[in-house]
């Protein structure tokens, strides 16, 4: 449900259905140039077509349990408290104001996970369970938490969620200040509530919710410091990298490379995630994995096992050197990749 009825604006039928139909061309046009191997399977699309609109709603869940009270007038205060009315999502879908690049890549890398999962990746948590009763206590500790964190991450039919401590610090500020503005657009527009009213109230609940924001809490830091712990511990060899991944699941997996390779975790996926699985087998040679485990990694991450004698072929061919060498890119600063990347494209 979604209150959505024309306001001035939007009651020029005829450029509303021009405007329809040039976008529902250009976005037909921008699908066809989509080169096979970058096209999202059907599955991918659904994974991000469900993650996107429960992450939003949630936040926007967060604002709306703020502002309920914060309004006098009693038939916004109704519709901010309603859990069946939409009021954010359809007019950001109409801005079309949610598809940023860091956002669409957090989906992906979520969707990803959940394809891992789905084919039996992890196929149990034995690594995370024994590590949670581990004689370090730092380590045992890290393990629990990452347990409790991982368990937040599905609904009740255990399809996967996008949460806010699974998003980096200026992603979740974007998101926020995202939602809000369009709460606010909801809030002028519909109600007519004075803006300068709504911007102070609005601006308040958003800023309370970004105060509770935890970047040490978010599964990433949560997996850094197990990785971290297992490092200085001296236990953080081949076989667990291999355990990582199909006893624990990527996240912990990304990070485990991420201490052996000294990138960010955020560069490790940025890797891994190029098309062909080739970034793969430069990560596990520049993290010195051996052949035995970098073989039933990359035979666990391949979505085709047709695909692992070319790759092995490539690992083989890499020297530890070269693989080092390719990782300096990944060293540099976000915006100089992301600049460098436009460039090559």
């Amino acid at each position: 449900m979604s209150d959505l009825r024309p306001n001035a604006s939007e009651l020029d039928g005829a450029a509303q259905l021009l405007a329809s139909a040039h976008a529902r061309v250009a976005a037909a046009a921008a699908d066809l140039a989509i080169v096979s191997e970058l096209r999202l399977s059907e599955r991918q699309r659904a994974t991000l077509g469900t993650l996107l609109p429960k992450l939003l709603r949630a936040i926007e869940d967060e604002l709306r349990a703020e502002l309920a009270t914060a309004f006098g007038d009693e038939a916004l205060r109704a519709a901010l408290s309603s859990a069946h009315l939409e009021i954010a999502g359809p007019i950001l879908a109409r801005a079309r104001a949610s598809t940023d690049l860091p956002l669409v890549a957090a989906l992906l890398r979520r969707s990803d996970e959940h394809r891992l999962h789905r084919s039996g990746v992890p196929a149990e948590k034995t690594l995370l369970i024994d590590l949670a009763g581990d004689h370090d206590a730092g380590i045992a500790a890290e393990a629990m938490g990452l347990l409790i964190a991982q368990s937040a991450r599905f609904d009740p039919f255990q399809e996967p969620l996008l949460i806010r401590s699974d998003l980096p610090a200026e992603l979740e500020h974007h998101l926020v200040w995202t939602v809000a503005a369009a709460l606010r657009h909801y809030v002028v527009m519909r109600h007519q509530m004075p803006a300068s009213e709504t911007d102070g109230k609005i601006a308040a609940a958003a800023a309370r919710l970004l105060a509770g924001y935890d970047e040490g809490a978010t599964l990433e830091a949560h997996c850094l410091r197990l990785a971290g712990a297992l490092d200085r511990s001296g236990r953080l060899d081949d076989p667990l990298a291999l355990r990582a991944l199909t006893e624990a699941g990527l996240p912990l997996f990304l990070a485990v490379l991420a201490v052996r390779t000294r990138l960010a975790p955020s560069a490790v996926w940025e890797i891994l995630s190029a098309r062909g699985g080739r970034g793969a087998a430069l990560l596990l040679r520049a993290a010195g994995i051996a052949r035995e485990q970098a073989g039933a990694i990359l035979l666990a991450l391949a979505a085709d096992e047709a695909a692992l004698v070319p790759l092995l072929d490539f690992f083989d061919g890499l020297s530890a050197a070269d693989a080092e060498a390719l990782l300096t890119l990944w060293r540099a600063d976000p915006a100089y990749r992301a600049a460098v990347a436009r460039l090559a494209s």
